[in-house]
Order: C-alpha cells, then structure tokens, then sequence
C-alpha cells in the first residue's frame, strides 16, 4: 500500500489505565509520533506477530544473550541446530501464520521475522525467475551460518527450492532459482 492511500479505520473508544496512558504519551512525544499512532503500531505488532508467537511457545532473549549461546557452539553444531529447525518448523510456522505455503509467504515470515524477531533487515532483488535475498545483522558470523542453514532447509522444506548462500561476518545472501 503507498503512503498516499489511507486505510479504513473504525473509531474505537477504550478505558486504559492512567499510568499506562502517561507512558504511552511519553513514548509517542520522544518518537515525535502521536498516542494514536503508537496504539495503532502496537496492535499492528500484536495482530502480525504477537497473537502468533503466544501460542507456538516463542521466548524474548536479549542480542548480547543469543550472541553469547552462538559463540559457545562449533559451527557443525550450528548447522546441525539450524537444519533441523528449518527443515521441521518453517512449514509449521508458516502455515501457522498464513495458512498456506508459496514464496510470498516464506518472503513475509522473513519479513515478520525481520521486523519483531531481530533476525536482521533484509533487501530482496528479483528478476522473474531469479531471486536475491540479502539478510544483514548484527550478530557476527555464527549467526550468520545459523540463518543460512535455517533459511536453506526452510526453503527446501517448504518449497523444494535449494538456494545457494554466501555467508559473510553480519550478512548472508542466498540466491532462488524458481524453475
């Protein structure tokens, strides 16, 4: 949707409690946004993502915290522990949140993944056939060979797509052929 098109909205009238209206005030203020902005961003969050992870079991880590477990482990460990989450839970999850498997929504669960979970920021390139996904973070490259084989069996699992990755310090770029 462009920024120029404005979505329906319904006025809603509700009863929150003062301390948590001050801190919404204040939040809103310091993001030189508006209260009304922030309440619709967070029940954005809330339907896109939060409504979801509550029920699959999903848990908050700090960066500093999953960074310290990745650089405990060995990088066959990693692609071990990556493989198997990607290989067994990427249509889970997906058919979980969208309800159906195809590239869109392996695109949007990255996206979602991207925006809530901290994966990272990405950029996708296409060209009919042919897709570029670059993933950039923070995180160092264990992490970087975690979202590699995580994203590769995801791919495979769902779609039967094996991509091809190049893993770099805070990015991985994984290249789809879509025959």
């Amino acid at each position: 949707m462009s920024s120029r098109t404005r979505q329906k909205t319904v006025t809603r009238t509700i009863r929150i409690p003062s301390h948590l209206d001050a801190i919404i005030h204040k939040d809103s203020k310091e993001k030189r946004s508006t209260a009304n902005a922030l309440i619709s961003s967070i029940l954005t969050k809330y339907a896109e993502w939060d409504r979801y992870t509550e029920s699959f079991g999903f848990i908050s880590l700090p960066r500093s915290g999953l960074k310290l477990i990745m650089e405990s482990l060995d990088d066959e460990a990693i692609k071990q522990i990556a493989g198997q989450i990607g290989a067994s839970q990427s249509r889970e999850l997906i058919m979980f949140f969208f309800k159906k498997i195809s590239l869109d929504t392996f695109v949007s669960a990255i996206s979602l993944f991207s925006k809530y979970a901290g994966f990272g920021s990405y950029e996708i390139e296409s060209n009919g056939r042919e897709h570029t996904v670059v993933l950039h973070h923070e995180l160092g490259r264990k992490w970087s060979i975690y979202v590699a084989y995580l994203m590769s069996e995801g791919l495979k699992s769902t779609l039967g797509i094996s991509p091809r990755f190049q893993i770099a310090e805070n990015s991985v770029i994984f290249e789809l052929f879509i025959p």
